[in-house]
């Protein structure tokens, strides 16, 4: 297999991107990037929002932290999350536009 794509990434490209693509390759991270994407938010809200339990939204911001998709800051007792890699936008926007679903 050879092909010009593959020449301009190197191993050390290729392993970040598919550790975004790993962190992202679930339908609760996919509503967590959306959402964040619209603004900074805290878990409590967030778990609301999606109506999931506050634990397992919590496990859910710890992969995409581990990933470097998002950050959080501490605003009191309580974090913060923000979406902060530059293709986590483009992502979840390619994602909305391809499986859309038809009006």
């Amino acid at each position: 297999m050879r092909s010009e794509a593959a020449d301009r990434l190197d191993p050390g490209q290729l392993d970040a991107a598919a550790a975004v693509f790993a962190a992202l390759a679930h339908p609760v991270r996919l509503r967590i990037v959306a959402g964040l994407l619209g603004g900074d938010c805290c878990v409590g809200p967030m778990a609301e929002c999606l109506d999931l339990p506050q634990p397992f939204v919590s496990r859910h911001l710890a992969v995409l932290r581990e990933a470097g998709v998002i950050e959080s800051t501490t605003d009191g007792r309580q974090r913060v999350y923000r979406v902060v890699h530059p293709a986590a936008a483009a992502l979840v926007s390619l994602v909305e536009q391809q499986f859309r679903s038809p009006s």
